[in-house]
């Protein structure tokens, strides 16, 4: 009888915690819900420019929440676009703007979501007008929270 309880106890406690398990969208590969600040002005700061960088985080288990702050496009890029491929575990964000004529620059923060991922290793490769600006290991799982810095 004790033995019978434990069994029907344990079989209960699986079948609780494998039901809590969120379960690996049907959703395809995308990067969604785009934002785009305004140009950053730096007002009496004389430092120079803010420090780009990029941070990454879990989002609803199986996205990422990207933030590219200080992104540098033109004063006048007319629209911010970002595109993501993946072959295999290789991601290549790629940014660009409609406009490219006027002859001065803005940082601009931008912010996506990208996914569903499997949880593991990717190597991502950032661009812009062609060229590849920034190259990132990341080993994406349920608690990634990490901020790629960018060398002045």
């Amino acid at each position: 009888m004790k033995a019978t309880t434990i069994y029907s106890f344990l079989l209960i406690s699986v079948f609780a915690f494998s039901s809590c398990k969120k379960e690996f969208p049907d959703d395809p590969f995308a990067l969604t819900d785009l934002s785009v600040s305004g140009c950053n002005t730096k007002g009496d700061n004389t430092k120079g420019s803010e420090q780009e960088y990029i941070t990454l985080k879990t989002l609803d288990d199986y996205y990422l929440l990207f933030n590219h702050i200080n992104s540098i496009f033109n004063c006048e890029p007319g629209e911010i676009t970002v595109s993501a491929e993946i072959i295999s575990n290789e991601i290549t964000i790629t940014e660009n703007e409609s406009t490219a004529m006027a002859n001065c620059v803005c940082p601009y923060d931008l912010e996506f979501k990208l996914g569903p991922l499997q949880y593991g290793d990717y190597h991502f490769i950032f661009t812009k007008a062609g060229l590849t600006f920034k190259e990132y290991n990341l080993d994406f799982k349920k608690s990634t929270d990490t901020q790629i810095d960018f060398d002045k």
